[in-house]
């Protein structure tokens, strides 16, 4: 985990470093909030021996916070730190058991790398696509059933991925903004092994975002 601090850090400051001296620079921070749709997030193929079989659960969601700085009229590099929520269970149906209903919660960090890059801004709106390299760890689990506490975890424990969104953002002021992000992730190996589709996620967030100085 500090090894990826420190490579985030050097990534945004040397941007910073080669631009400081001009009068494009500066630094905003911002919180977002939303909701994650995965797809292939849990073991896709039944157990071969007792027949039961996974699934995802909605609604997954998350939490952020972000740094970055502005390096030039069109490029802010930006270090995002997020909660990312993720639910899967088991359905028993079809098995020889019936034990209801069993459903692991994981939560997750994220530690994330954006580059932002301005493509439209027309009064008070700004349109910027920003790609992004994402690492994924998990903080901790827990198991809830309603008779069955026995769950056979398939989940990554910690994972890399890429990601690009657009961010819509709308400047109240010349200090703070509101911002609409939807984001698409690609991770880099399947949720569970033996998964034949890839692990991916859309997320829709809203934001606030404020930028200091004069």
């Amino acid at each position: 985990m500090k090894k990826i601090f420190v490579i985030l850090l050097l990534m945004v400051t040397i941007p910073f470093a080669g631009n400081a001296q001009t009068d494009e620079t500066e630094f905003f921070m911002g919180i977002n909030g939303g909701l994650d749709y995965n797809m292939n997030a849990y073991k896709l193929d039944k157990n071969e021996s007792y027949g039961y079989a996974y699934y995802g659960i909605s609604p997954r969601y998350n939490i952020g916070l972000d740094f970055g700085l502005k390096v030039s009229k069109k490029l802010r590099p930006r270090i995002e730190i997020k909660y990312v929520n993720v639910k899967y269970g088991i359905d028993w149906s079809p098995s020889v058991y019936q034990f209801g209903t069993t459903v692991t919660n994981v939560n997750y960090v994220d530690f994330n790398l954006h580059l932002d890059y301005l493509l439209i801004s027309i009064k008070k709106f700004q349109l910027f696509v920003s790609p992004a390299v994402k690492s994924e760890l998990e903080m901790r689990h827990s198991i809830s059933s309603t008779n069955w506490n026995i769950l056979e975890l398939k989940h990554p424990g910690k994972i890399l991925g890429g990601a690009v969104s657009a961010i819509i953002k709308y400047n109240l002021s010349k200090n703070f903004g509101i911002t609409l992000t939807p984001e698409y992730t690609m991770f880099l190996k399947p949720f569970a092994t033996g998964n034949d589709k890839p692990y991916q996620r859309f997320s829709s967030n809203i934001g606030i975002e404020y930028k200091f100085g004069d």
